[in-house]
């Protein structure tokens, strides 16, 4: 995990710009795709047993053309667009979570 700086973005009050640029600094890195669908506008307010899966691994993709995935075999697996990105954050030291939907 080369950078490992805290942050909380969210696509409706940070904007698409913000979350293209950090999907770019992400790719290489260990992540977490969450796929939920539940949105809220803050991180945490999930209640505890909505519908989620998760895949965690590093981050492959293009800045240029928006597509990113996260691979570990061939059956598990994301593939994403960056505006399919509704929020990102990661803790101090941690591995970034990227929620999709």
């Amino acid at each position: 995990m080369a950078n490992k700086k805290s942050f909380i973005l969210n696509k409706n009050d940070d904007g698409q710009e913000a979350i293209n640029f950090a999907l770019g600094d992400l790719i290489g890195d260990e992540v977490c795709v969450s796929y939920t669908t539940t949105q809220n506008e803050k991180l945490g307010e999930r209640s505890n047993f909505e519908p989620q899966i998760s895949v965690q691994s590093k981050l492959e993709g293009n800045q240029q053309t928006g597509r990113y995935r996260v691979l570990i075999d061939d059956n598990t697996y994301s593939y994403f667009y960056n505006d399919s990105v509704w929020s990102m954050a990661r803790a101090v030291g941690k591995r970034a979570v990227v929620y999709i939907s």
